[in-house]
């Protein structure tokens, strides 16, 4: 046995439709699962960079005092984009928290955002 890959990534939200809104609306993500039917009572709702279903972002709203303690809470995710600079300028125009403006390291071009509850997303493209 081996762990090939990371499919999911846990967001928890006080709210799915406002999550779903600014994932959809501010990142340009797609909704990839919503339903019901997974787990009865339990809203599965994942969305995907457009396009690309390889790790969805599971929005699962947070139902007990242990779930609303991680909301806001995620580790640095990394986002890959073609153009970080072009980018990071749309997220701002959109409204979306800018931490770190986009900058040349020795990897690229990197700049944090943060979502609307607070989790950090590091946004990084080539040079």
């Amino acid at each position: 046995m081996a762990i090939s890959r990371v499919s999911h990534i846990t967001v928890y939200v006080e709210d799915q439709e406002e999550a779903l809104r600014w994932y959809r609306d501010k990142l340009g993500f797609e909704v990839c699962m919503d339903n019901s039917d997974v787990v009865s009572d339990l809203r599965w709702l994942t969305v995907i960079p457009a396009g690309n279903n390889d790790i969805q972002f599971v929005l699962l709203e947070a139902r007990s005092e242990d779930d609303n303690s991680r909301i806001g809470t995620n580790l640095m995710t990394v986002l890959s984009t073609d153009d970080c600079t072009a980018e990071m300028a749309a997220l701002q125009a959109k409204g979306v928290q800018i931490v770190d403006p986009p900058a040349e390291v020795p990897w690229g071009i990197s700049g944090i955002i943060k979502d609307l509850y607070g989790n950090p997303y590091n946004l990084v493209g080539p040079k």
